[in-house]
């Protein structure tokens, strides 16, 4: 059988990550395929971030002469850690390199994500350094977006990310939440988080949208390729 009948993806995505793999074939519709590719990431830090973010291009060259329909770049800091529209350039060098017509970053992903959920106030947390959530902070608000806290784990060493659990961000999240009563929607930033599956738990105790990176990622990803596939994955995936 022919398994890319529907779309073939081509995933070019930290090496030292696990949770994108896991999570997108996990949610993986008919006929779609998943192809693998990854960058060397040293450092969660500003340095480490671009450097890694810069050798996307060689994966994605990569990928399109395997001939996919998207190359996707899922990691988010990496894809924003030049600020304002850094995510649209990478895009563009992503399509040039590997000949595909579609290309998709997790920044990107998440403003379309939080566009289409009609997030305005959001509280936001990660496992990142004060650092790196204050760039993303604000990549957030010159997108539009009111970020009314963000707050992260501290970590710089991206063997850390993998190993952070749901009840760590959950817990985080609650706390920032009760400080910030006021915000409409919730954001857990960093593809190497493997929480997707707690997302409909925190959407009922919250009481609001929650994103995740690789959910946003995977379904900008999949509504780019005109796959109107709904799982069991938040507010956003009934979108």
């Amino acid at each position: 059988m022919y398994y890319g009948w529907r779309a073939k993806v081509g995933l070019v995505f930290p090496h030292t990550g696990s949770a994108p793999e896991h999570e997108y074939h996990k949610y993986l519709p008919e006929g779609v395929t998943i192809n693998t590719t990854r960058v060397l990431f040293e450092t969660v830090d500003e340095d480490g971030l671009y450097e890694m973010s810069q050798r996307v291009a060689e994966g994605a060259a990569l990928l399109g002469s395997a001939g996919q329909d998207i190359i996707v770049f899922p990691c988010t800091t990496g894809s924003l850690i030049k600020g304002y529209g850094y995510d649209q350039q990478l895009c563009e060098q992503i399509k040039e390199v590997s000949g595909c017509k579609h290309a998709m970053t997790t920044s990107t992903a998440l403003i379309r994500a939080l566009k289409a959920i009609g997030a305005k106030k959001l509280v936001v947390t990660t496992p990142y350094s004060p650092a790196v959530d204050a760039v993303e902070k604000k990549f957030l608000e010159d997108n539009g977006f009111e970020v009314l806290e963000i707050k992260g784990l501290g970590f710089t060493d991206p063997l850390m990310m993998p190993r952070v659990t749901p009840d760590q961000m959950y817990n985080l999240t609650k706390e920032v939440l009760e400080n910030n009563p006021e915000a409409d929607t919730v954001f857990v930033s960093c593809t190497g988080l493997g929480i997707i599956d707690a997302i409909p738990m925190m959407e009922r105790d919250f009481k609001r949208p929650v994103i995740t990176s690789n959910q946003a990622t995977w379904w900008a990803t999949l509504r780019e390729l005109g796959i109107q596939e709904s799982f069991d994955l938040g507010q956003l995936f009934q979108l």
